[in-house]
C-alpha cells in the first residue's frame, strides 16, 4: 500500500510540474506589450524599438536580408495597444494584378499595391493570445520572407 500512495504522490508532483510549465508556455497576452515584442523580434534577427510618426511604439528589424516594421495601433497615450501589424514595403509598386496573385497564392501575409509594394500581416490581441502563439505569428513571417523576395525577383 505504501508504495502505491508513493508512486501516487509521485505521479501528483509530475502532473503539478507539466501543469506549471504549461501554464507558463499558455501565459494569455491581453496586449502586444512593446518590450516582449523587441524580445521576441530579436530571436528572429536584428530589431530595434523605436517610435511612428504618432509617437507610437514601432520596431524595426531584419528577417533573413528583409527590413519590415512592425506598427503597433489602437494604442491609448502611446501606450496599452491593441495590435499589430507586420509590414515590409519596396521602392517599385506592385501592380493590382501582381498583388492578386500573391493573395491568391499565400493567405497569412497580404501584398496591397500602389506606391511601393507592401506586404502585411496583422495580429490581433483581442480576447488575448497566447506567447507561443505570437511567436507563432513571427515564425510565419519568418517563413514568408523568402516567399516575398522570390516573388520580387519573379521567382
Amino acid at each position: 500500500m505504501r508504495a502505491n500512495v508513493s508512486a501516487f504522490l509521485t505521479c501528483l508532483a509530475l502532473v503539478a510540474a507539466v501543469s506549471a510549465a504549461r501554464a507558463e508556455d499558455d501565459e494569455i497576452l491581453q496586449k502586444p506589450e512593446p518590450a516582449a515584442i523587441l524580445d521576441i523580434a530579436k530571436g528572429f534577427g536584428s530589431a530595434k524599438m523605436g517610435k511612428d510618426d504618432n509617437g507610437d511604439p514601432m520596431i524595426s528589424g531584419r528577417i533573413e536580408g528583409v527590413r519590415y516594421v512592425i506598427y503597433f495601433y489602437g494604442c491609448e497615450d502611446h501606450e496599452n495597444c491593441k495590435s499589430l501589424q507586420f509590414s515590409t514595403g519596396y521602392t517599385d509598386p506592385l501592380t493590382a494584378e501582381q498583388a492578386n496573385a500573391w493573395n491568391a497564392r499565400y493567405r497569412w501575409v497580404k501584398a496591397y499595391s500602389g506606391d511601393g509594394s507592401n506586404f502585411k500581416m496583422d495580429v490581433s490581441f483581442a480576447g488575448g493570445i497566447t506567447k507561443a502563439n505570437l511567436q507563432e505569428q513571427f515564425s510565419n513571417w519568418d517563413a514568408m520572407t523568402g516567399n516575398i523576395k522570390n516573388f520580387l525577383s519573379g521567382g
